[in-house]
Order: C-alpha cells, then sequence, then structure tokens
C-alpha cells in the first residue's frame, strides 16, 4: 500500500469516526458559599437530566453549626428532593452519611429540608448535591464556642439548670466531658436539643462507672431523660457527688451542635 493510500484510509477513517456519536464527559458544577449564601440549580442542571454533582464549597470562619436549608426554585415543577453528603476539602474522604434525604413535600418539618454540620475554623469542606430536581440552596453559620472538656479529667463544670452549648465537628473523633456536683440526693433530667442529621450519644458516668448512656438524634423542641437508681425495684436518687456527662458522635458519619443542661 502506498503512502497515499494509506493517507487517504487514514483520512476516512477519522471522517467515520467523527461522523459517530461522541460521549461528552460530565462536568461537575461548583459554587462558593462563602461568596454565594444563596445557590439554585436549575432542573436541567440537576443531577437527573445532567448525570453531574453540584458541589458546594465552604470554609468556616469560627467553630460553628453549618445549616443547608433545601427549597424549591421559582416556578418549579415539582417539589425538590435528592441526597446531600459532606467531604473534606479534597473531595477524596466523605464526613457524612453519603445518601442525606431531602424532600421539600415535607417543608413544614425542618427534618426533611435543614441538615446542620458541624464545622471547624479554617478547614475547607464540600457540599456534594445530588438531585432529583431543581433545588434553591440556602446557608446559614451560626457561630459556637465549644467550652467542654476534652478529656473527663479536664470536665467542665455544669451548674444546674445552666444551658451549655457545643459542637461535634464532622470527621473529629474526640468528646466532649461535662461535671456535674449534686449537693444533695436526687434523681437527674438532662434535657438536650441536637441539630445534626445524624446520632449522638449521651452517657452519664460516677468516676469510671457508666451509670446511663442514650443515644439522641436531631429534636425540633428540647426533649429530655431521667438518670436515677433503682433499689428493690424502687425509683431513687443519686448519691451526693460528683458525676461526669459525656457527649459524642454515635457513627462516623454524624456531626451537629448540641445544648444541654440538667435539674
Amino acid at each position: 500500500m502506498g503512502k497515499n493510500v494509506r493517507r487517504y484510509v487514514l483520512i476516512a477513517a477519522i471522517a467515520v469516526l467523527c461522523m459517530l456519536p461522541q460521549k461528552i464527559l460530565a462536568q461537575n458544577t461548583e459554587y462558593d458559599l462563602n461568596q454565594n449564601k444563596t445557590v439554585t440549580i436549575a432542573q436541567k442542571d440537576s443531577y437527573a437530566d445532567s448525570g453531574n454533582y453540584t458541589w458546594l464549597k465552604y470554609t468556616p470562619k469560627a467553630d460553628g453549626r453549618l445549616t443547608i436549608t433545601l427549597s424549591d426554585p421559582e416556578y418549579a415543577a415539582q417539589n425538590a428532593k435528592g441526597y446531600i453528603a459532606l467531604y473534606n476539602g479534597t473531595k477524596t474522604r466523605i464526613l457524612s452519611s453519603k445518601s442525606i434525604f431531602y424532600n421539600t413535600q415535607n417543608r413544614n418539618h425542618a427534618f426533611w429540608n435543614e441538615i446542620a454540620f458541624g464545622l471547624q475554623k479554617g478547614q475547607s469542606y464540600y457540599i456534594r448535591i445530588k438531585g432529583d430536581s431543581g433545588v434553591k440552596i440556602t446557608r446559614a453559620f451560626s457561630k459556637i464556642k465549644n467550652k467542654a472538656g476534652s478529656l473527663k479529667s479536664r470536665a467542665v463544670t455544669i451548674k444546674k439548670n445552666k444551658f451549655k452549648s457545643g459542637i461535634i465537628p464532622a470527621g473529629a473523633s474526640t468528646a466532649d466531658w461535662y461535671k456535674v456536683k449534686l449537693t444533695k440526693k436526687q434523681k437527674i433530667r438532662i434535657y438536650y436539643n441536637i441539630k445534626s442529621r445524624g446520632t449522638f450519644k449521651i452517657s452519664f458516668y460516677s468516676g469510671s462507672q457508666l451509670y446511663a448512656s442514650q443515644n439522641v438524634s436531631y429534636t425540633a423542641k428540647q426533649k429530655k431523660f431521667t438518670i436515677y437508681l433503682e433499689v428493690s425495684q424502687k425509683q431513687t436518687g443519686l448519691q451526693p457527688g460528683v458525676y461526669y456527662i459525656k457527649i459524642e458522635r454515635a457513627d462516623s458519619g454524624s456531626s451537629g451542635s448540641y445544648k444541654i443542661k440538667w435539674n
């Protein structure tokens, strides 16, 4: 085969390839939530229609709780629904459940369209949106100074009927410790308010002895549980002394904020 013939064959092959349908690689869209408090993803740009994720980057200037509110875009033909997930600053490590579901059809219940994450100052995070439809996204950040002890030996005292606030930061393995001092024999009621799509664990100790523990999750309003001793099948109060409250994540994908008090 001569050079001219080979050239014509090559040109013909290229022409045939150009006529074939070409697969276009999906390009994910990214927004900076520090610059854009509100982002709207159109129906055509949703994951369901485009095959593209939408990524939202955020770098908090303080420790606190980031709340993502999902609502219907203007003139939306259907309720917004889909999945959201939190990643680290390089998108290589997931810091939440992989598929946190949202649905604006249940807009009267914040659990379904407000998703909270606990974040640490100066760290960058990415939020991945996998929408079944268009969605409007609004972010709000609440600065929360965590004053808890990181170890039981450094536990911070909670006075009776005084709230303490804190965050459980995404990806961190630390726990928060508080100290309770009882001056008389009594039952203890622990009141809490949790903003997280994950689950936290509240444990109550006397020294190294675990008295009680309870898994807690998102609360629309304040809740409580009571700690007491049971003697001869009767409930009785705890003896005067020093006790400890430990707050930690119940699973690796949980983060958010809490308020707690006792009486």
